[in-house]
């Protein structure tokens, strides 16, 4: 049957699904050599009735045909389930009753519609699987039954994270759909008999294995991204890139949850994850970098970052922009405020003001459509807008706009509707690679197609929703023959290098602790079997050190070093970063090619050392037993530096008391932690490949996080506090006989700290105020104005057309014209409550509290007048500036923000740019 997805459809000139590889596997099976026709099903069916096919697929038994079909048994119990919204999800425990009081979205002439409406409920209908997954998703009904596998398959496709399986609803009428095969037998045909006969054995045949492979393909599969071609494989060329890269730079927008956000300071999400798997895959390091999307696509767009993600294709960027494969599509939304729905396509827009992400891919098509859509620099400044009656809607992702509104506690925003428009597709999640490494565009394709299956559920289960494994039926992960399986195994010997705090450690009582102990209780709790800890320091993670050994598992391993090995190896359960640590007085570092020359100490299975060997060849490697061994060893001088996993080494050296050793840098290298099981032992790789994506990564998070404090917790030694007391008395009176000594290095000291402070909080450039002190001093002004109830006015300004200064004049021409700026804005910002400082690039960000209502623009064009008036003179040339300024002014109010000020007047500011630059724009 066509468009049944995931069973049965087309796509490029091909007939693909579920049903198809069913038939294949049969056909492998019996040698039967099968041609496939597909159409609707009146169609399909009605060719079977004729005599025009031999057997039709995926069809029920029902007493009426079985009068003149011979059917299989099923190969497929197709169950319906209830869908809901996360946001809004049914009460619990669903009743009929209830559900008869909700709007419940089905398949039009689906079979048990007409029992739905005798049973008293009042369905909506939908055309098509898409129409009917979007409806819940979007809030146009409260729930949908669906078809389990058919369910899932669309609510991925198409991207609505926020509807999950609420379970079988309880309706009698809704039955389970059993999938056969059928063959006409009415006519006594002889052939036709043997047919049936060899197609009812082959069903009955069908290994387990083989239907869960199919379903979890199928479950999995995505239209627009590659399917898992196997282990990656580069290109000569493409392994000289990798060998020679230097750190790359990639940006990440630090709001767009749950692709890419930072939180407590770390980068997250679904983008971060995919991009941890290529760098540990291919051997490239990046370093990240976040801002909001404007920004992002600046820097990009000027060069100073390599890559950049979550970039959606549109011609324009395309001038600029080597575009990975896609990874995801997100729909996109129009959200509004409660009340103001419902939203039922484009013109219930016109003539409302559009809050939209500035420098988003449709963001000239909807300036083309509407006359009053506004540009906002963060999107959750969009939403608070939108919260804040600033604007009517807000067009967004789908996923991230419900992000936002979750994080922010935003009860008064609500999901309008789906964005359709012609000439925007959804939005298409990519790596854009800068035209200078046409190479590295190809690497990320050939990684992302080399993602294993389990991988994707596994991060699409972490960030996107709900597992992907919506076929089981019972809450035990593991199936009746891997239960055997492990009974008849017995206790799972596990091999664990005892040396590596935080995560393994060895008790006092020779216990094996640590966090990788208690992430594989998770495991063995959840997977119910019996396991025998074996501390053993293997040499090398490879496969010979390890089976001499007797191993079924190896729960600590690289997976970056275990690439020729043949052991299974299931999904990485942990993100670990290396550091360098070195002496007190040694310089910090960011990268190990600042250690050339130097003897830089290593334990091989710690690192992925032929990575670190091959990039930096002029750096003396040395193996180590252990990082403590290192860290003693550089004590004596041995060493310069040891390289080892962040968490360890300052794990070590919290716990040893050592005052002459710092964390001198993070390196972009990093590893990604594995279990690996026995080559022999398929069935063992399968279950804790299944136990691995089932954990809770808030649960691991959690268990690291408690080890490393480990080294801080401490008992009272009343013996040791009587000596220090002891101690401090004596200190007390040299301190007298030293105090007038230290007067005058207190003086000294004070000099010097008031010139770090200076500088810490100075731009380097222009020796304006840097951004992070305006921010400072800018929310202590901002609130005090809140509660005092005077005037705060945010303004933003930029240099025009400074990028062809740059690009014609070079850069320190360029920096010479910034400094120029930077005087005249001090000059003018001289009043009391005013403060001037960098943004970043050529922005520069400035507050006032001076002036009232006729005064402050009048203030701003002065400051216009006096750029233009007042041309640069460097090295004997003369340089015209102009300056285009943001401003918003006004008494702050409860909820505001400084952050909120700023992106108003930035919006004011690109307003001024679009409309000729050189201008000041704002409101008051």
């Amino acid at each position: 049957m066509a468009d049944n997805d995931p069973y049965s459809f087309y796509r490029n000139g091909n007939i693909m699904g579920w049903t198809v590889d069913v038939i294949g596997a049969i056909g492998t099976m019996t040698g039967l050599d099968f041609k496939l026709r597909m159409g609707s099903w009146s169609e399909v069916y009605g060719q079977f009735r004729a005599g025009g096919l031999d057997v039709i697929a995926d069809i029920s038994e029902t007493e009426e045909r079985s009068h003149f079909i011979t059917f299989t048994d099923p190969y497929h119990l197709r169950r319906t389930v209830l869908f809901e919204n996360v946001d809004h999800p049914l009460e619990k425990p669903v009743t009929l009753e209830g559900l008869k009081q909700k709007r419940i979205g089905i398949i039009r002439d689906i079979y048990y519609a007409d029992a739905l409406s005798e049973a008293g409920m009042t369905p909506v209908s939908y055309a098509t699987y898409r129409d009917l997954m979007a409806a819940v998703a979007f809030g146009w009904v409260d729930g949908v039954l669906a078809a389990e596998m058919t369910g899932h398959y669309f609510v991925r496709e198409n991207g609505f994270t926020n509807v999950v399986d609420a379970g079988t609803p309880p309706l009698t009428a809704v039955a389970l759909e059993d999938f056969r095969f059928g063959v006409m037998t009415r006519d006594g045909n002889t052939d036709a008999k043997m047919l049936s006969g060899i197609l009812s054995k082959a069903v009955d045949a069908l290994p387990t294995e083989t239907l869960d492979a199919i379903t979890a393909r199928w479950l999995g599969y995505r239209s627009d991204r590659a399917m898992s071609t196997g282990p990656l494989r580069l290109l000569p060329e493409e392994q000289a890139f990798v060998s020679d890269a230097p750190t790359l730079k990639i940006g990440f927008s630090a709001d767009y949850e749950p692709f890419s956000f930072l939180e407590s300071g770390n980068g997250k999400g679904f983008a971060e994850d995919i991009t941890q798997y290529i760098a540990s895959s291919t051997g490239l390091a990046f370093e990240r970098v976040y801002d909001n999307w404007t920004g992002l696509l600046e820097r990009f767009r000027a060069g100073e970052l390599d890559v950049i993600t979550n970039i959606s294709y549109t011609d324009k960027r395309a001038e600029y922009t080597l575009y990975s494969d896609l990874y995801y599509r997100v729909p996109n939304a129009v959200f509004l405020r409660s009340g103001d729905g419902p939203y039922h396509g484009l013109e219930d827009l016109e003539g409302k003001i559009i809050g939209i992400s500035r420098d988003i891919y449709y963001a000239d098509a909807l300036r083309e459509r509407f006359d009053h859509v506004r540009g906002f620099r963060s999107r959750e400044a969009l939403m608070r807008a939108l919260s804040d009656g600033d604007i009517d809607a807000a067009v967004t992702s789908l996923s991230n706009g419900n992000a936002i509104i979750r994080q922010l506690g935003l009860i008064n925003v609500q999901i309008g509707g789906e964005f359709l428009m012609d000439g925007v597709e959804r939005e298409d999640l990519r790596f854009g690679v800068s035209p200078r490494y046409p190479y590295l565009k190809s690497i990320i394709d050939h990684a992302l197609e080399s993602i294993p299956l389990s991988r994707w559920e596994e991060m699409e289960r972490r960030w996107l929703g709900p597992p992907v494994a919506g076929m089981e039926t019972s809450h035990d992960l593991l199936d009746g023959d891997e239960r055997r399986y492990l009974s008849e195994k017995g206790t799972i010997r596990v091999c664990v290098e005892p040396r590596s705090p935080p995560y393994t450690t060895i008790n006092d009582d020779g216990a094996f602790g640590g966090a990788v102990a208690e992430i594989l209780g998770l495991m063995s709790e959840r997977g119910r079997f019996d396991r025998q800890i074996e501390p053993i320091a293997l040499p090398n993670t490879d496969n010979e050190s390890a089976l001499a050994a007797g191993c079924d598992v190896l729960p600590f391993v690289a997976r970056e070093n275990m690439r020729s090995t043949t052991f299974d190896l299931a999904p990485p359960y942990l993100d670990i970063a290396l550091a360098v640590a070195a002496p007190l007085q040694a310089p910090f570092v960011n990268s190990l090619r600042e250690l050339e020359g130097q003897r830089v100490g290593i334990v091989p299975t710690h690192v992925p050392k032929d990575l670190l060997t091959n990039r930096y060849p002029d750096v003396t490697l040395v193996d180590l037993e252990s990082e403590k061994q290192g860290l003693e060893a550089m004590e004596d001088g041995d060493l310069d530096a040891i390289v080892g996993p962040l968490d360890s080494l300052a794990y070590l050296i919290a716990g040893m008391n050592r005052n002459d050793v710092k964390i001198s840098g993070r390196i972009p290298e990093g590893l990604q932690v594995v279990v690996a099981t026995a080559p022999d032992e398929p069935d063992l790789g399968r279950i804790f490949g299944k136990l691995v994506v089932n954990l809770d990564p808030d649960a691991v998070d959690h268990i690291v996080s408690r080890q490393k404090l480990a080294p801080f917790e401490r008992r009272v030694d009343y013996r040791l506090l009587l000596a220090v007391t002891s101690v401090g008395i004596v200190v007390l009176v040299l301190f007298l006989y030293w105090v007038r000594k230290l007067r005058s290095l207190n003086r000294a000291l004070n000099r010097a700290n008031s010139q770090l402070h200076e500088i810490s909080i100075t731009d380097g450039l222009t020796g304006l105020f840097n951004r992070g002190y305006f921010t400072d001093r800018g929310d202590a002004e901002f609130a005090l104005c809140r509660e005092r109830g005077r005037r705060f006015t945010a303004v933003m300004l930029d240099v025009d057309h400074f990028k062809p200064i740059n690009d014609r004049m070079g850069h320190v021409f360029g920096d010479a014209c910034l400094k120029h700026l930077a005087e005249l804005l001090d000059n003018h910002f001289r009043r009391t409550g005013d403060l001037v400082a960098r943004y970043g690039g050529e922005e520069f960000v400035a507050y006032t509290l001076s002036g009232e209502t006729d005064q402050i623009r009048a203030f701003l064009e002065k400051l216009r007048k006096k750029v233009e008036e007042n041309p640069a003179r460097i090295d004997g040339e003369t340089f015209s500036l102009t300056i285009s300024i943001g401003f918003y002014s006004t008494v702050p109010g409860k909820t505001d923000t400084l952050e909120r000020f700023i992106d108003i007047a930035d919006s004011h500011l690109y307003d001024a740019k679009r409309n000729g630059r050189n201008r000041v724009n704002g409101n008051l």
